[in-house]
């Protein structure tokens, strides 16, 4: 059993929100006529009850304090009738009776449903013949009734709109569908018909352009989903519309299809609104754990077709300042940078940019900086759900600010003299199959990054870095798994190195602390810094489930279970899976605009003690935003 404590004024403004809520719904006397009071149903089916009450008109009445009127209790029991009668109880039957007392009047609905009728057939008639497509077999079967089943006109009132569009995806522009349902009370039996007029087969025609912005007449003629001469598809509108949306040139996109009656030709016309060319962004964010808060801020300026019709310029400030709860030591941070993104590189869809950046990082070990040059490639995205990125680097790292706690040898052994001089190709292979990316609850993702890199001396390193996720949706409920796993072969930068813990990995330990990590005693003090790994693991796994509401907060909040295993070490041979460190937690999510603002608490379960990092701390807190994966 799960115990949350909730503080006293917090309790007692849920507990005046509750006693507030009870009262509304509760029976109070108007002062003309009488009050409406309890609304029972008998004989509902199981489980109807409580969809029946949300649509009477009693019930809207009563709990938006209204007096009683008899006219209510007719318009109720048609509304009983037509819920049960639209499920297949064609012979549903509802009395009422209304019980007075003190001014309030009690109503007792008696629903007999009778037998549920069952879907005798479905009469497909007017086909069009030769057309495998839609041939009337392809259509009954978007009836997703089976012969014989239990009729439901919800069911087939989802189903009806999709026999039409089937006709004109197919290339039948000009087809009309009528459909009734035949129902028999007596025989509790339906018969579906279906009759179709499908016209003539069309084809795309002319295609006109108008408000196209110079120099992006080619960009938008190749992300046409069809030529003229082409079979009809209003799918191929659809793509078309979607592809030059994500061209991120066009505010409005609009494609009218003219469908003459007097051929059969479909002529096209595309209207297009230009965004606006300039857009500066301003924004923030914030994370905190039982170690530090790094409070984050975001200068954005881009300017869309310079210094070409095809080019986007981008520049970006990212500061941010970390604070040790502790000492309230501060280490600032900060990334600058110009990028240069080119539209339809060598071939439609492909992007490439440019991107030249400075940046300045404070860590516990160090203080590193320097320049760096990247140029990359993207394809588009193929089948909606893999991409790749390759890319080229150059760049040069200088350290400053050494901690005392480390010794010439691993000051030495991490290359923290001097300059790092780095050349390297990198590439990212991505595979998203979430339904959502905000909130996923069903699918998978798998990210692939590789690094290889070459110092001016001629060392060489590999980094390898997959990512792997999984969501499945149980009901309310969703189950979130995921394995994360790194390693770095050669002499790599110490900036490439690997760190756990933190809001979106281990979260057992805070940000960067699941490391290998140099301890030295330096005027009577004992200092311990985490300096990084050449191997990772995680693994975690995570149960989302939605929280009764809380009037006073009045949003979903949702609540998160989670366990998290995981290991930084000095080489892959060290990582030994039942040697981990394994953490519990509970979370909380309160959905933004953003992301989730989320709240976790980590328990450590094993590897606290001495020779451990944060050695004796049980308990881990972290405030962030988004999901942790």
């Amino acid at each position: 059993m799960l115990r949350a404590v909730v503080p006293h004024r917090l309790a007692l403004a849920i507990a005046l929100a509750l006693m507030l809520g009870c009262a509304g719904r509760a029976a109070s006397v108007p002062r003309t006529g009488r009050a409406i009071g309890d609304v029972t149903l008998v004989g509902a089916r199981s489980g109807d009850g409580g969809a029946i009450k949300r649509g009477l008109g009693l019930v809207y009445a009563r709990d938006n304090g209204q007096p009683f009127a008899r006219f209510l209790v007719a318009q109720d029991e048609r509304r009983i009738a037509s819920f049960y009668v639209r499920r297949g109880y064609f012979s549903a039957a509802v009395t009422s009776e209304i019980t007075t007392h003190d001014r309030i009047s009690d109503v007792t609905f008696t629903i007999v449903p009778g037998e549920r009728a069952k879907l005798v057939r479905v009469d497909v008639l007017g086909a069009p013949e030769g057309d495998d497509a839609v041939s009337a077999a392809a259509l009954r079967a978007l009836i997703p009734i089976a012969d014989g089943a239990p009729f439901d006109h919800a069911t087939w009132e989802a189903a009806s709109p999709q026999l039409p569009a089937a006709l004109h995806e197919a290339g039948y522009a000009r087809a009309t569908v009528e459909a009734m349902v035949l129902a028999d009370k007596q025989r509790a039996e339906a018969v579906i018909r279906v009759t179709v007029t499908p016209g003539p087969v069309s084809t795309f025609g002319e295609v006109t352009w108008r408000d196209v912005p110079d120099g992006l007449t080619d960009a938008v003629r190749a992300r046409l989903a069809f030529a003229p001469g082409d079979r009809y598809r209003p799918g191929a509108l659809d793509e078309t519309r979607a592809a030059l949306y994500a061209l991120g040139r066009f505010a409005l996109v609009r494609l009218e299809s003219d469908r003459d009656p007097s051929d059969n030709v479909v002529d096209v016309t595309i209207t297009v609104a230009e965004s606006p060319r300039h857009e500066l962004r301003l924004g923030g964010g914030f994370g905190l754990d039982s170690l530090a808060v790094e409070a984050r801020a975001l200068a954005q300026y881009a300017v869309a077709a310079w210094p070409w019709p095809l080019t986007s310029t981008r520049l970006d400030l990212r500061p941010a300042l970390v604070v040790q709860r502790t000492d309230r030591t501060l280490s600032p941070r900060i990334n600058a940078g110009v990028t240069l993104e080119r539209l339809d590189l060598v071939r439609p869809r492909y992007t490439g940019a440019v991107e030249a950046s400075f940046s300045y990082l404070e860590v516990e070990a160090y203080a590193s900086y320097g320049p760096r040059l990247r140029l990359s490639a993207r394809t588009p995205t193929f089948a909606g759900v893999a991409t790749a990125t390759a890319g080229a680097q150059v760049g040069v790292t200088g350290y400053t600010g050494l901690s005392k706690a480390l010794d010439d040898d691993l000051i030495e052994r991490l290359g923290l003299l001097g300059f790092d001089r780095v050349g390297a190709l990198d590439q990212i292979l991505v595979l998203d199959l979430r339904d959502d990316t905000v909130a996923p609850r069903r699918g998978g993702y798998v990210e692939l990054r590789a690094e290889e890199g070459v110092a001016t001396d001629g060392d060489s390193y590999l980094r390898l870095l997959p990512d792997a996720r999984a969501y499945q949706r149980l009901g309310p409920v969703t189950v979130a798994l995921r394995a994360r796993a790194g390693l770095l072969r050669g002499d790599a930068p110490a900036t490439r190195r690997f760190f756990g813990g933190g809001a979106s990995g281990y979260r057992g330990l805070p940000e960067r602390q699941l490391s290998p990590f140099a301890e030295r005693v330096v005027d009577g003090d004992t200092l311990r810094v985490p300096y990084g790994g050449t191997a990772l693991l995680e693994l975690s796994g995570e149960l989302r489930v939605p929280l009764p509401d809380v009037p006073v907060v009045d949003l979903p909040i949702a609540g998160a279970m989670f366990v998290d295993g995981g290991d930084v070490t000095q080489s892959w041979a060290a990582l030994a899976l039942d040697h981990l460190h394994w953490a519990l937690g509970l979370g909380l999510r309160v959905p933004t605009p953003i992301g989730a603002v989320r709240l976790d608490v980590a328990y450590r379960m094993t590897r606290f003690g001495d020779g451990e990092p944060r050695a004796h701390e049980r308990f881990a807190v972290h405030l962030s935003v988004g999901e942790a994966f």
